[in-house]
């Protein structure tokens, strides 16, 4: 194994690895970022471990020192906590060495690009490298390197070697590939060691993989153009799979036109907003139904009497404006009519007129 893949290795180790092997697919990322400049509240260069979408790891610049993101507990990962410090202190060499090398990779893409500071650019370099578990047992991943955000190097795995994206990073792959020499170990590491790797420590945060965290839950509502639109906020809930619908009067579901997307918290659980647009109706009743796995019966949250306010308005509204309307169409009318009978009566007198 490559130096540079035994670094992240090392790397994967010392951030504590909250990987599992579940039923579905899984994937471990690891997201590095650099700058050229310190900058106010923003570390120079930070890793990030994730699981799936679950950030499980850290370490960056400032602190230089490798941080577990997950509950390390006896009752979650069967290592004693001296022999668990030890390791992390370890490891923390190890990931300050990789920092070392990711700083070499910068300056070399900012060499050949010729892009620097001075220039009033501010230079990011981003490295995301991912291993996969599929559903099926195979394996598989991807790396890619990118610069001010755009990407410009990934590893092309069936050639074994670092490609270019564009055009204009075209000029410097041959030396690229001479200077870091890790496409093979890298692909290698991807494929087998980091799979073993999550393999590995299944039993050490299964329990914690396995947990069940309740939903929470809250509605609201806001104006909208055809009336009044309904929300329902789940959030903090685990594992991710969740069904969220509204109902109306107890029986009739709203099917919402929105797509609702399943976010992660940064503490491993997730949230889903459901909305819904209701013309307003007096008497209609509206409630929120969740139905989680943590949940023996399914959570309803009515959209209370104090929320439904703003219904009353909009429906008191409402009907003052066709009130409104229906006046301005009388007056209209009237006044159209009088004027109509004024003009007929002028017609006339000045027929009179016009006989004398």
């Amino acid at each position: 194994m490559g130096h540079t893949v035994l670094l992240l290795l090392l790397l994967l180790l010392s951030l504590g690895v909250c990987a599992v092997h579940c039923a579905g697919g899984h994937t471990l990322r690891f997201l590095i970022t650099q700058i050229l400049s310190p900058t106010p509240g923003l570390p120079i260069y930070t890793v990030y471990g994730y699981i799936d979408d679950f950030k499980c790891g850290k370490y960056n610049s400032d602190t230089r020192r490798v941080q577990a993101l997950i509950p390390l507990n006896e009752s979650l990962i069967a290592m004693p906590e001296d022999a668990l410090t030890e390791h992390l202190e370890t490891q923390t060499k190890f990931a300050q060495e990789l920092e070392i090398t990711e700083r070499d990779k910068m300056e070399f893409i900012m060499g050949f690009l010729n892009k620097t500071y001075d220039n009033g650019g501010f230079p990011v370099y981003q490295r995301r490298f991912v291993c996969e578990l599929n559903e099926d047992g195979t394996a598989g991943g991807y790396e890619e390197i990118a610069y001010n955000g755009k990407e410009i190097i990934a590893l092309d795995k069936e050639k074994v070697v670092y490609v270019s994206v564009t055009q204009e990073a075209l000029v410097m792959m041959d030396q690229w590939n001479k200077r870091f020499d890790d496409a093979t170990d890298n692909k290698i590491y991807m494929e087998n060691e980091c799979i073993q790797q999550m393999k590995l420590y299944l039993h050490y945060l299964s329990a914690y993989m396995k947990r069940k965290v309740p939903p929470k839950v809250k509605v609201s509502s806001s104006e909208s153009e055809s009336g009044i639109k309904l929300h329902c906020w789940v959030y903090g809930f685990y594992p991710r799979d969740v069904e969220v619908k509204w109902i109306k009067n107890g029986r009739d579901e709203i099917y919402s036109e929105e797509s609702a997307e399943i976010l992660p918290n940064p503490d491993g659980t997730y949230q889903i907003r459901v909305s819904v647009e209701v013309t307003p109706e007096e008497g209609a009743t509206y409630s929120c139904h969740v139905d989680h796995s943590s949940l023996e019966n399914p959570l309803v949250v009515a959209f209370e009497s104090s929320n439904r306010s703003m219904l009353y308005l909009l429906i008191g509204g409402t009907a003052l404006l066709v009130l409104a309307l229906f006046a301005q169409g009388i007056f209209i009318y009237k006044r159209r009519k009088s004027k109509g009978s004024e003009s007929g009566q002028n017609r006339r007198n000045n027929m009179n007129l016009a006989q004398l």
